[in-house]
């Protein structure tokens, strides 16, 4: 069976490390993009089974790569999931107007993402059954560690 495979979008080097070890923990295949161009070449190419995508990044914003997504016939069944910082009202109506499947305010739990993977149907995991769990918190709970120690070592 082919893993299902998710284009994540961000421009944050310790977000994308942190949501793309989530899902590889669930067993899916993560495609990585930085900005918006290399998102719509990836799309073309990839053809992701869902999009993971932040909407304040560089060449591209996400507004216009899920414009894009959606209003081709080919691309416009492709779930979008938007992941961000930006968590106004307004900004989650804003985004369901460019035909979001999904949005997330960062920062979300991890459970929070795989729910809302599961209920798109793109992965059958069971979260609390999960036996993924307790490695990605683990992971995860590293990785925060490593950037708060870069960070503390950028800034002391």
């Amino acid at each position: 069976m082919l893993k299902k495979r998710i284009l994540l979008v961000e421009d944050n080097p310790t977000h994308k490390k942190i949501i793309s070890y989530s899902l590889i923990q669930l067993g899916l295949k993560v495609i990585e993009a930085n900005d918006g161009v290399e998102a719509i070449e990836k799309i073309y190419c990839e053809k992701p089974d869902l999009v993971l995508l932040d909407i304040m990044i560089p060449k591209l914003n996400g507004y216009a790569v899920c414009t894009q997504i959606k209003s081709d016939p080919q691309l416009q069944k492709t779930p979008v999931i938007f992941c961000t910082s930006k968590n106004d009202e307004s900004d989650y109506h804003e985004a369901m107007k460019y035909g979001a499947d999904g949005y997330l305010s960062k920062p979300f739990k991890h459970s929070e993402i795989i729910a809302m993977i599961v209920e798109l149907g793109i992965t059958k995991a069971e979260i609390s059954e999960n036996k993924y769990i307790p490695t990605l918190r683990k992971g995860c709970i590293r990785l925060i560690n490593i950037a708060r120690k870069n960070y503390t070592n950028k800034f002391a």
